[in-house]
């Protein structure tokens, strides 16, 4: 019986992303998950409480991830490699283990997480990354709004490539060659 349980936790977990991811968190209901796997809205409310802990249940582990990343790069941990190609490959097996390991996590929450603890989580990201940007363009006029800009087209770029790219060796390139972009375009700005 229990794996009968677990099989059916499954099912609602499974059915609840792939309606999240179409729909988001605020345009989805308790009785739409229900009804998409076959179950009365009471049956669900035995497994999950309410949507937000379903949704919670689904994007945690992600955020953490994404928590633990942030946490990793102000901790001075890359402070005396920034410039080098070290930093850049540092940077690029952080975010893909992070990417390959919580695909849909990071979806729900950068794309889908409107009405959650997580809405504004983008914005923030792009903040955080324009933050680390700045300084390398200290040159320029308008190093903020530059270092915004690119920073909220690398966020884009990471939320394109998990919705289109499913096999984990086509996330790598793709993001290899995206962070490549990004990283070595910041230099020759500075050089010029």
């Amino acid at each position: 019986m229990q794996v009968l349980k677990d099989e059916l936790r499954h099912r609602i977990l499974l059915e609840s992303e792939h309606l999240f991811l179409q729909r988001g968190y605020d345009r989805t209901s308790m009785q739409m998950i229900a009804d998409k796997v076959n179950i009365s809205k009471g049956n669900l409310y035995h497994y999950f409480k309410n949507k937000e802990e379903l949704f919670y249940e689904l994007t945690d582990s992600a955020a953490e991830g994404l928590k633990n990343l942030i946490l990793r790069s102000r901790s001075g941990r890359f402070s005396n490699i920034a410039d080098s190609r070290e930093f850049q490959l540092l940077l690029q097996e952080e975010i893909l283990s992070l990417l390959l390991a919580e695909k849909y996590g990071l979806l729900l929450i950068m794309e889908q997480g409107k009405g959650t603890r997580y809405e504004h989580l983008r914005p923030t990201m792009v903040a955080l990354i324009a933050e680390q940007i700045e300084p390398l363009l200290s040159d320029e006029e308008n190093a903020l709004l530059l270092a915004q800009i690119m920073a909220d087209n690398l966020v884009g770029g990471i939320i394109q490539i998990l919705k289109n790219r499913v096999r984990p060796r086509e996330v790598r390139v793709c993001m290899n060659r995206l962070l490549d972009y990004h990283t070595k375009g910041i230099h020759a700005l500075r050089v010029e």
